[in-house]
């Protein structure tokens, strides 16, 4: 405080010093009302200013108005980089204390927990919208896959699901089947093969069960990095509504190398019986329709999904009430 004082009064003496030191010269004009006189200085560091000025308090005023600003920026200007370095480098310290205290806290787990209440509400979704399909030739079991509900006809009260044609197309009937181990009847209301999608319908006449009609998204708008969740039976109904976590790792892959399908590239985990199955985005719309996954001793996480745009033109062609 000291060195801040002295230094304003140097600034102080300096700067009146250069108005006595300068020249000074003025005219007085008179009018009827008011009488001012101009005033030009020159001061020591060369600089000319004029001032216009009704009485020595006016001139004064004027004169101490400019001191005050060059006095005031001459000492923020020395203090600022006299303690500025220092200044922000406590800051900077205070910074990081305050995060290590938060994250020793736990407050951190908020972000954490928002990530888990939306994968929950996914859970939720899934439990209540993804069935099991059972294809069955005659008698005789062919094939078993997974099936998700997309639309309900409260007038018909039937349920409309998608699954995939490699599923359905080996055999002539078909079962729903639910996790308490109960089934019913779908009914083929088409498929495309070279899509791999096949939509079928149940009653939900005297259903014990509650269902819920999951979304269909845009996976026009999917992009690299997205966190998704894909549900199915792997390996059959011991492991029904397996619910599993991942990113997408890719987007508009030509696996069949024919350009019919620009397959969704993810990680999360699927297997047979996930087939037909939905893989979901954290705000429970279903993105894509998982059809297969690349398995050898040395490729791991690569699952390949139907984008759901794609099934929607499926939908369209053989669902009319879509």
């Amino acid at each position: 405080m000291k060195k801040i004082v002295l230094i304003l009064s140097i600034l102080v003496l300096s700067l009146f010093a250069g108005f006595a030191s300068g020249a000074l010269s003025g005219e007085e004009t008179t009018t009827e009302a008011v009488t001012t006189t101009t005033a030009v200085v020159t001061t020591s560091g060369g600089e000319i200013r004029t001032y216009v000025y009704a009485d020595l308090d006016d001139l004064i005023e004027q004169i101490y108005q400019d001191v005050y600003d060059e006095i005031y920026q001459e000492i923020y200007d020395e203090v600022s980089a006299a303690i500025g370095a220092q200044f922000y480098e406590e800051i900077y310290a205070k910074v990081l204390a305050d995060l290590d205290d938060v994250i020793a806290s736990g407050s951190i787990a908020v972000v954490v927990n928002e990530l888990q209440e939306r994968i929950d509400a996914v859970a939720i979704i899934a439990d209540a919208s993804v069935v099991g399909v059972s294809t069955y030739l005659g008698n005789s079991g062919v094939a078993l896959g997974t099936g998700v509900i997309y639309r309900y006809d409260a007038a018909a009260d039937e349920y409309y699901l998608i699954t995939n044609d490699h599923v359905v197309d080996e055999g002539d009937n078909y079962r729903i089947v639910f996790s308490d181990g109960t089934y019913v009847t779908g009914s083929l209301l088409g498929s495309d093969a070279a899509i791999d999608i096949a939509i079928l319908k149940f009653s939900g006449l005297d259903l014990l069960q509650e269902f819920a009609v999951a979304p269909l998204g845009v996976s026009a708008d999917v992009i690299p990095g997205a966190i998704v969740l894909a549900s199915g039976h792997p390996r059959g109904y011991d492991f029904y509504g397996s619910l599993t976590m991942g990113v997408i790792a890719g987007i508009n892959r030509d696996v069949g190398g024919d350009g019919v399908v620009l397959y969704l590239q993810h990680d999360a985990s699927i297997n047979s019986g996930n087939s037909g199955g939905p893989l979901f985005n954290l705000a429970g719309e279903v993105i894509g329709i998982n059809v297969s996954k690349f398995a050898s001793t040395d490729i791991e996480g690569m699952g390949f999904a139907i984008p759901i745009d794609t099934v929607k033109t499926v939908i369209a062609t053989y669902d009319i009430g879509y």
